[in-house]
This record gives structure tokens, C-alpha cells and sequence, in this order.
């Protein structure tokens, strides 16, 4: 039998994989935004994000080189036009860097937490920290900008309490909003609210300049998913007299012309729709009032099925490329 010893685990296979997708993806498409922003202190923090992500390919590729792995195509440079106007304002060139960190932050310490190969966790504890940096410098200057969406503000108790009735949980069944919501609950809809919304923008943007007319009308269904999720998550908000999540003036401008490969942009449809069925899979097993438990079991199925017809489309179109997987000799082992 092969030693396995110091080989790479088939979840650490996965995770480097995954994350190089991934990083391939936000180079291409970081790599536009930055050779059109104006604003110099955004541009620096895309950059920023720019060099991240190739320092990630590097990484990865050496890990992957050292073990015999093949390489993943990812997306090249035929996947990015350069000399086409800007589709995207330069703010929310800003914002779509700061949440896309969020869920590198949240990958990464998964990744990490599944490894045991050296060199595995050294790459996810440095990216770890790495994204931080970002995290950190994104934030601080949507603050500086005035255009950072802060979620509502709770007034303080004067003590701790507990729950004296168990409707507060099991109210199954009932679909009723009977008790106020808590911060719990808040963070899940604030949250799924803001990737709905720069998830929206991406697809009015991808709408406008893929190739395909199939792909364009994928892309405005998708926007009307992410309107019809935002306008459920923002009524919860709204029914408890809360403010929804305030969002700067993005821009999408009117060019039809692609900066992006039709293939391109359906990976990150499909990018998006997972970040999504995530979320809400969180949110639904965190969420103590029925009504909530109902709304984002709903917008699983449609996020779902979403996510199915993107795949869908891809393979037609011979654009997904396929994760590791096991031999069928492995399997019959």
C-alpha cells in the first residue's frame, strides 16, 4: 500500500483548491476595478487586496508543485479585457473588497482548523492574518468615507435575563413575530441583507455586458432573486421599527461592454449563490422565532435552485471546472 505519510489529506486538497478558485477569480476581477478607480485612497485598499491574491496563487501553486498536484486552470488573463470603460463606481469597488473579505476570514480559520499538514496551515494562518490587514484598512476607511452601514443600535439592559416561556423557541408551527426581535436574529437578516445588495449590483453589472444572451437573462433573473430576498429580509427589519441597512450611492455605469468572460461571471454567480445558502443555512439555525425559521428555510429552496441552474449553464457551456475528487479505483477499495 502507498505511504500517505506527509501527503496532503483530500480535505486539504480541497481547501487549497478551493481557495485557489477563488483567489484566481478576485484577481481577474480586482484587477479591473483597480485599473479604472479614481479615488486614490480606495484604489491603494484594492491593490492591496490585488497583491493578496496573488500572493495566494503563488502559494499555492509552490505546495501543489511540491506534491505533484496538477495546477487548477482557475481563470487567466483571457478572462479579463482591460482596455473596456468601467462597469462598477469606485465605492462599491470598496464595499464588494471588505464583505468579500469577511468570507475569506471565515474560510480560511475553517481551513485551518481542518489541516495538519505544515505547510498547509502555515498558507491559512498567514492568509488568516493577511485578511485581517484588509478587513481592518477596508473598514476603517469606509468610516473615514462616511459610507459604512452600521447595523441598528440596541438600547442596553440593565442586567441579564432569561427565557421564562418556551414559545420564545418552540413557537413552531405558528409563524407569528410575537416577540421582538434579538441581536441574534438582527445580525442574521442585517447580514443577508448587505450580500443581497452588493450581490444585486454585480448581477445588474454582469446583465448589461455578457456575450450570451442566455447568460444575460440568467443574470436578471438573479437580480430579481436578490430584490425579492432583500425586500423579505428588510420587512422583518422594518416590522420591528428598526432602520434596514443604508448603502452609499453605488454606481453601475451604462457600458455593454465586458470586462469579463461570459465564464468569468458565472463562476462568480455561483460564488455568490454558495456565500448565500450559507448564510441563510446559519441563520435558520440560529434564528429562535418561527416566522424567521420559515423565511430563511424559503430563501434556501430559491437560492438553491438558483445555484443548480447556474451549474447548469456552466457545464452546457463547458466553463466549470471539476474538483478533486476520488478515483473510481479508490472507491472500490
Amino acid at each position: 500500500m502507498e505511504n500517505s505519510k506527509n501527503k496532503l489529506t483530500s480535505v486539504e486538497i480541497g481547501s487549497l483548491w478551493s481557495t485557489y478558485m477563488s483567489a484566481s477569480l478576485s484577481q481577474r476581477v480586482l484587477q479591473h476595478f483597480t485599473e479604472k478607480m479614481v479615488d486614490k485612497q480606495m484604489k491603494q485598499v484594492i491593490e492591496h487586496a490585488l497583491n493578496l491574491s496573488v500572493q495566494h496563487l503563488q502559494s499555492i501553486e509552490e505546495i501543489f508543485t511540491s506534491e505533484g498536484y496538477p495546477i487548477p486552470e482557475g481563470f487567466t488573463k483571457d478572462d479579463v479585457n482591460s482596455d473596456v470603460p468601467r462597469l462598477f463606481s469606485d465605492t462599491f469597488c470598496l464595499v464588494y473588497v471588505k464583505h468579500m473579505a469577511n468570507y475569506g476570514l471565515t474560510n480560511y480559520g475553517t481551513y485551518y482548523s481542518y489541516s495538519s499538514d505544515q505547510r498547509t496551515l502555515n498558507f491559512f494562518e498567514k492568509a488568516l492574518m493577511k485578511t485581517i490587514k484588509l478587513q481592518d484598512q477596508s473598514t476603517k476607511l469606509m468610516l473615514d468615507k462616511g459610507v459604512y452601514s452600521h447595523a441598528p443600535y440596541l438600547s442596553y439592559p440593565e442586567h441579564s435575563s432569561f427565557i421564562q416561556d418556551e414559545k420564545y423557541y418552540l413557537n413552531i408551527g405558528l409563524f407569528t413575530n410575537d416577540r421582538p426581535l434579538n441581536a441574534v436574529e438582527i445580525r442574521h437578516l442585517y447580514k443577508s441583507t448587505i450580500t443581497n445588495t452588493i450581490g444585486g449590483y454585480l448581477l445588474l453589472g454582469f446583465s448589461q455586458v455578457a456575450d450570451s444572451q442566455e447568460v444575460r437573462d440568467h443574470m436578471l433573473k438573479g437580480k430579481g432573486i436578490t430584490d425579492r430576498h432583500r425586500e423579505s429580509l428588510n420587512q422583518k427589519i422594518e416590522n420591528e421599527n428598526l432602520d434596514p441597512p443604508s448603502f452609499p450611492d453605488f454606481e453601475v455605469t451604462d457600458s455593454t461592454i465586458s470586462p469579463f468572460s461570459d465564464k468569468l461571471m458565472m463562476a462568480h454567480v455561483a460564488f455568490l449563490a454558495g456565500i448565500g445558502i450559507s448564510d441563510y443555512g446559519i441563520a435558520l439555525g440560529q434564528s429562535q422565532r418561527s416566522d424567521l425559521a420559515f423565511l430563511f428555510g424559503k430563501l434556501i429552496t430559491g437560492s438553491e435552485r438558483y445555484a443548480k441552474n447556474s451549474a447548469e449553464l456552466a457545464i452546457k457551456n463547458k466553463w466549470l471546472e471539476q474538483p478533486p475528487q476520488f478515483s473510481d479505483v479508490q472507491r472500490s477499495l
